[in-house]
């Protein structure tokens, strides 16, 4: 598990089961053109970099284009996805930030939720992005 600290909270990011990132990936398809360079530049920074930066700067612009594209539905399915997987420190307990249809945590803000689902998507999705070939079969 993935641990962080934001606004002050700490939360943790498990692992999002193969078939949701299926899908997860299928609803961002439309979209995946814009992510893929600001994907490949965050791999780029070492382990201390990622943490000291702030992850979503260099990749917020091309997602909230791609999630302009994406109808409300896919939307809220991709949020509610990568946040589904994340936990919130409460206390001397973990809570669920979110189930599959509703948010968990009444007070978070959009920078904050937009946060914790791009760290949730390179927790989950980045090994698919790696295996990627860089260049398609066919091109020249």
């Amino acid at each position: 598990m993935t641990e962080f600290e934001l606004g002050g909270r700490k939360f943790k990011i498990g692992k999002i089961n193969a078939f949701k990132q299926f899908h997860l990936v299928r609803r961002l398809a439309p979209i995946l053109a814009d992510m893929l360079p600001a994907v490949g530049d965050l791999q780029k920074l070492s382990k201390k970099q990622q943490e000291e930066f702030d992850q979503t700067a260099k990749i917020l612009a091309p997602v909230l284009t791609g999630f302009s594209k994406l109808s409300d539905q896919d939307s809220e399915f991709v949020l509610y996805g990568l946040l589904s997987c994340v936990e919130v420190q409460l206390g001397n307990s973990w809570s669920k930030v979110s189930t599959e249809s509703m948010l968990m945590i009444q007070d978070l803000e959009l920078p904050s939720l937009l946060q914790i689902a791009a760290r949730s998507f390179m927790s989950n999705l980045s090994s698919f992005f790696l295996t990627l070939p860089a260049v398609s079969p066919g091109a020249k």
